[in-house]
């Protein structure tokens, strides 16, 4: 089977860093000698593309590293991994070595002998540069400083990753912010144009060049047809004008001038319907200037994580205009327009504005998320201000504070904290005190505001409002907390672990951080309320953050859908909070222990195929529409569905807690209710079956299920079975439980009934269901229970067998 090309990519990159940090080890000063290969490599960057017409050059490159071309050899394609980085780093040597002719010299045309030089010297250059950046921050890093980890992080982020969204989630995003008429208004009067004309002339472009490399395509394919293979074959032979016209296609495709390569603004601006005169603004605002230090400061500045095509997107020369590539468009809008806000009259409106777009966005998202949430914003609400007013409870708090978003639906409630606070320009090189600064406003600060309305929640089971009213929340029985950015931050809010170990985190307070964009695409994928409750719990759990590492959040969500993002609990702990559990097994033990940290690496071309295709019409000349990921089937699902269906109390930690477990469990307790039904009590009876769940008893919850025989009052089933999963809760020590109750006649579910403390049962009822209980010390252990589940199918397979045998007699 093929190596997965992602992993293959990463494989090749760790060798290669491991590889060269073993030969620069050798010298008497390893990280200068690093600094001196990196000004080399440099130097012979700009030297492989000297005098070199450059925006011929510059489409080479594209055409050898972006996505829609392969860089030679059966390897995995240019593209998949790094191509945006080769593409920017070439371009950036191209940029200098363009400047630096004389104004009398006429650039060379683009020819097959640069191909060859991009392809054999130029590309493995850059990749030199980016492993020599890895070992430069491995070699400079303080390994005892675990913010210094997170600002490697931050810089090798900066110089791989581009466009972690989709660029339609962008555009959305920045019409959203720079769209508003005052801010646009403002923008216009500092730059001469809007957000509405950067962005159509940003995607006219890219267009049009992909229309002219399309062109340029289909003319060498017109050179080739002149003559059919059957001509060729009875011995004609192109003539002279012929092959020159196949040699000229040739060359336009692979060895294109300027005009084949770039467009005239004049025609961008027609195509985008836009003024040449904007046009122009547009062009000479995005455009990349000339590296003003040298290339080696230049690339010096990429390696750092801080790109100088970030901002400037495009080259442009004599009236023509062309993209580096496109997933640099998102960032340098949104941080050139507030970069020419900042500082004049226009930026606090626009701040104010960002702030409320973000909190409006991410309402819509939980929204859709769990429909029929009741959400709250904007909350004032007091908190103690020191230990003697928290002794004396909520009503004598002075201590008055806030929070961005708080929804609650049933015994669930999310706190979510919005933070529009992107990273500095010197925070994104990995500088470890400004990072530190902008992580504590960024994160940090959110997580401390959600830690401390979660706390009062749970302590107060309430908040006491600006107004002094009482938010009462007496049901809420588990709390998540969220932070919310309204950049993509890739590697920083996936880090938690290591957030943690550098105390930019409580470690017993994860907050779940995540993106707009990436909240509004799980949003999308989430079919049921409950795989969200279930994806947060394991996403925020302590031990699941220490393993599995991964630099996109979506990454960890599809691995979520596909594997469940399951960590084995420690057995000898369950056995110390659950002592009814038997004592750990050997296979459990093995199972704890081989866990080790796992990389994620990319799980997105599925939904990269989806959302590609999500809005065709099946069966359109366009093609099908690509599956959607979602999660493994659970034959759970019709009861999760019942449950939301028709609004029980509780369904959605309910459902979550249905699909925490394995897919054996998960079709065995689908089928209990149809085990007890069909073995009804020859008594007359009401059947029952409980399953304590879960790992510690802060957690855990009884699950019951029992029947309703024909002969029996249906309300007075359901008191009993209340009683009965309330009484056995409480013998366990657990805080909540539900009771599914079906009809035996039908095999339909009556009801669904849930309890974390909020009422009591008739106190007859639930003296007769504790009467009835079993001691603790007489249930079965969980090996005990399987070593009898697996005899009773042994015990069936050989019945069968034995009726088969019987019958063919």
């Amino acid at each position: 089977m093929p190596m997965n090309e992602h992993v293959e990519v990463a494989l090749g990159s760790a060798f290669d860093t491991a590889h060269l940090l073993s030969d620069v080890s050798k010298a008497t000063d390893p990280l200068a000698e690093v600094e001196r290969r990196i000004d080399d490599t440099a130097d012979q960057l700009v030297a492989g593309v000297y005098g070199y017409e450059p925006m011929g050059a510059v489409e080479t490159v594209r055409m050898m590293t972006l996505p829609f071309a392969r860089a030679g050899g059966d390897g995995p394609s240019i593209g998949a991994e790094g191509g945006h980085a080769f593409a920017e780093i070439i371009t950036i040597a191209i940029l200098f070595a363009a400047s630096t002719l004389d104004g009398d010299h006429e650039a060379k045309r683009v020819d097959q002998d640069v191909c060859g030089v991009i392809s054999e010297t130029l590309i493995p250059l850059a990749q030199e540069l980016l492993t020599l950046a890895n070992v430069r921050d491995i070699l400079a890093a303080n390994h005892s400083d675990d913010m210094a980890q997170v600002a490697a992080t931050v810089r090798g982020n900066g110089r791989w990753m581009r466009g972690t969204s989709y660029p339609d989630m962008h555009d959305e995003a920045l019409r959203g912010l720079f769209g508003q008429p005052d801010i646009d208004a403002g923008l216009r009067e500092i730059l001469g144009f809007g957000v509405d004309d950067a962005l159509s002339f940003l995607s006219a472009c890219h267009q049009m060049q992909m229309d002219q490399f399309n062109e340029r395509g289909r003319g060498l394919s017109d050179a080739f047809n002149l003559i059919s293979p059957m001509e060729l074959r009875a011995g004609r032979i192109p003539t002279e004008a012929e092959r020159r016209q196949a040699s000229d296609a040739f060359a336009g495709l692979f060895n294109p001038s300027a005009d084949q390569a770039a467009i005239a603004v004049v025609a961008v601006a027609d195509r985008a319907g836009l003024s040449q005169e904007v046009a122009i603004k547009v062009t000479e605002f995005f455009t990349a200037p000339p590296p003003p230090d040298g290339p080696r400061e230049a690339l010096r500045r990429y390696l750092d994580g801080n790109s100088p095509l970030r901002a400037h997107p495009l080259v442009s020369r004599d009236g023509l205009v062309m993209a580096v590539h496109p997933a640099l468009f998102a960032d340098a809008v949104k941080v050139s327009f507030e970069d020419a806000l900042n500082g004049t009259t226009h930026w606090e409106t626009y701040a104010l504005h960002r702030g409320k777009y973000l909190e409006a966005r991410v309402s819509a998202h939980f929204k859709t998320l769990i429909p029929g949430v009741t959400e709250y914003h904007g909350l004032e609400y007091f908190v103690p201000l020191n230990e003697s007013e928290e002794s004396g409870g909520a009503a004598g708090y002075t201590k008055l504070v806030e929070g961005d978003h708080l929804f609650v639906l049933h015994d669930v409630a999310f706190i979510v904290e919005d933070k529009a606070i992107p990273l500095s320009e010197r925070a994104r090189t990995g500088e470890v005190n400004p990072l530190r600064r902008n992580l504590a406003k960024a994160i940090t600060k959110g997580a401390d505001q959600a830690g401390r309305m979660k706390q009062r929640i749970i302590e107060d089971h309430g908040l006491r409002l600006r107004d002094d009213t009482w938010l009462d929340l007496p049901d809420v029985r588990e709390v998540h907390s969220v932070v919310t950015s309204l950049d993509d931050m890739p590697g920083i809010a996936t880090a938690t672990a290591t957030l943690v170990k550098a105390n930019r985190l409580a470690a017993d307070s994860i907050p779940w951080t995540v993106s707009l964009n990436d909240l509004g695409l799980i949003a999308k994928l989430v079919d049921r309320s409950a795989e969200f409750l279930l994806y947060v719990r394991r996403r925020t759990h302590p031990r699941s953050t220490r393993m599995f590492m991964a630099v996109d959040e979506l990454d960890l969500f599809l691995l979520f859908l596909r594997r469940g993002l399951y960590v084995e609990p420690d057995p000898e702990v369950a056995a110390r909070e659950m002592p009814w559990l038997g004592k750990p097994r050997p296979a459990d033990l093995r199972r704890y222990k081989k866990q080790t940290p796992a990389l994620v690496l990319s799980h997105t071309d599925e939904l990269d195929a989806w959302y590609a295709s999500r809005d065709q019409t099946p069966g359109t000349s366009a093609g099908a529409i690509a599956p959607k990921p979602r999660m493994t089937p659970s034959p759970l699902t019709p009861l999760i569905d019942t449950l939301c269906r028709r609004d029980i109390f509780g369904w959605l930690s309910i459902g979550a807690t249905l699909l925490e477990g394995s897919s054996d469990m998960q079709r065995r307790m689908a089928g209990n209710a149809r085990q007890l039904i069909s073995n009804p009590a020859p008594n007359g009876k009401p059947r029952s079956l409980a399953i304590p769940w879960g790992l510690n008893k802060q957690d855990g919850w009884l699950l019951v299920w029992m029947t309703r025989p024909a002969a029996l009052d249906g309300e007075r089933v359901l008191r009993h079975a209340f009683a009965y999963m309330l009484a056995k809760k409480h013998q366990l020590g657990f805080r909540r439980g539900v009771a599914f109750v079906y009809d035996e006649p039908t095999g339909e579910l009556i009801d669904a009934l849930y309890d974390s403390g909020q009422a009591a049962p008739d106190s007859d009822i639930l003296a007769t269901a504790v009467d009835g209980l079993r001691p603790l010390g007489e249930a079965e252990t969980q090996a005990q229970s399987t070593q009898r589940r697996r005899a009773a199918e042994r015990a069936e397979k050989s019945s069968s067998k034995r009726k088969a045998k019987k019958r063919r007699r």
